[in-house]
């Protein structure tokens, strides 16, 4: 028979990071002088040794031989109860070779790391991040989230307020953070403040972040009004001197073809009046003279999607619309959405700065004959819309 070994002591408790060692002893259970080898079996083969490597012994002599664990300070090494064996092999005998078992004792220990992206937002009402926490130790993770500015001018939302993560793994977090008070011009204000990963059993993590609070009317606002204003003034100026003198031109036109058709020429003064009777000295006779154009016109209204099929006013006719309401549904959409006359701005927005707004004229907005409207979005604002009101003539 080869050999016979015995493990010395109980669990071995390691910390990883560390070295732990225990003892094995063997005897030469045969009758002729014998080698001894060793190997490891289980998980913690990659990171053991023995010394000696071999032993010779022998008849009934018997030696030890040291082990020592060394995991390494990573997630992959679980805390817990770890299994090992060692296998002794004999040279002369392989058959009496002999395989013992043991338990490692394998302590925990907390690795966190936390990353907030991105670490500056921007926004008037809103801003939100990702918060990433990266449980880099060997035992389930289990944190509280808490979120604080040093100035108190923000409010904050984390979901969900509380994470669990095994080890080696990540989990993701919502960090929405709301400025208290608003203002409507003026220069970006920087608002810091951090976010607190709590563990259980450990130190907490704080995670630093920046909200740039801008003003709710942005720096082009009065430029663009400056514009719209001009544009209005314009399509004042050419419903005066352009389109009004030949609605009514037409107008008058198709009045005198209508009383044509039934004999009656009107004067030359466009409104039918005496004609001179028959005879020297006969009595003047009177033509009806032409009805007023009554109402401003025919009441229109509808709805314009970012990005979608432009409004083409119809030939012949003239759209004036009278109120505007800018409807916005998502919360992270970002950039500037314009209406659109014919590819002429009539009207900029900054999309984070509104979820609904409307507008309404005093003096409407003109779209000419054969005119288009169109609501453009180049960053992309799906489901953003623009619902229009007024009169067509």
């Amino acid at each position: 028979m080869g050999a016979l070994a015995n493990l010395q002591g109980g669990p071995v408790h390691v910390e990883p990071g560390s070295q732990a060692t225990t003892e094995i002893r063997v005897r030469n259970a045969g009758s002729v002088v014998d080698q001894f080898t060793f190997e490891v079996l289980g998980d913690a083969k990659s990171w053991s040794t023995l010394e000696p490597a071999t032993l010779s012994l022998f008849p009934g002599s018997e030696e030890t031989a040291r082990i020592t664990f060394s995991p390494p300070r990573s997630s992959q090494v679980p805390a817990g109860q770890l299994p090992f064996a060692i296998r002794v092999v004999s040279k002369e005998d392989p058959d009496g070779s002999v395989v013992e078992e043991g338990t490692l004792e394998v302590a925990p220990f907390s690795d966190v790391f936390a990353e907030l992206a991105p670490r500056m937002s921007r926004g008037s009402f809103r801003a939100t991040h990702d918060l990433a926490i990266d449980n880099r130790g060997n035992a389930p993770l289990e944190a509280a989230l808490n979120a604080a500015d040093p100035d108190k001018l923000l409010d904050f939302d984390l979901r969900p307020p509380r994470i669990s993560s095994d080890a080696g793994t990540a989990v993701f977090a919502k960090v929405a953070v709301r400025p208290k008070k608003r203002f409507w011009r003026g220069t970006p204000q920087t608002r810091p403040f951090s976010v607190q990963v709590e563990p259980t059993g450990a130190p907490p993590l704080a995670v630093e972040g920046t909200l740039l609070q801008e003003a709710i009317l942005p720096p082009w606002f009065l430029r663009a009004l400056i514009a719209a204003a001009g544009l209005l003034v314009l399509a004042v100026l050419v419903w005066f001197f352009l389109l009004r003198p030949t609605i009514e031109s037409s107008a008058r036109q198709q009045a005198e073809d209508v009383l044509a058709a039934v004999g009656i020429t009107p004067p030359p003064g466009g409104v039918p009046g005496g004609g001179g009777g028959g005879g020297g000295g006969g009595e003047a006779t009177s033509s009806p003279t032409l009805p007023p154009l009554g109402g401003v016109g025919v009441p229109t209204d509808g709805r314009l999607l970012a990005g979608g099929a432009p409004l083409v006013v119809e030939a012949g006719k003239t759209l004036y619309i009278t109120d505007l309401v800018f409807s916005n549904p998502s919360d992270t959409a970002i950039g500037d959405i314009s209406l659109q006359r014919s590819g002429q701005p009539l009207l900029i927005l900054r999309l984070e700065n509104f979820r609904d707004l409307d507008f309404h004229f005093v003096t409407p907005i003109v779209v000419p004959s054969e005119g288009q409207l169109t609501l453009d979005c180049p960053s992309g604002c799906p489901g953003a819309a623009v619902y229009y009101s007024g009169y067509q003539r």
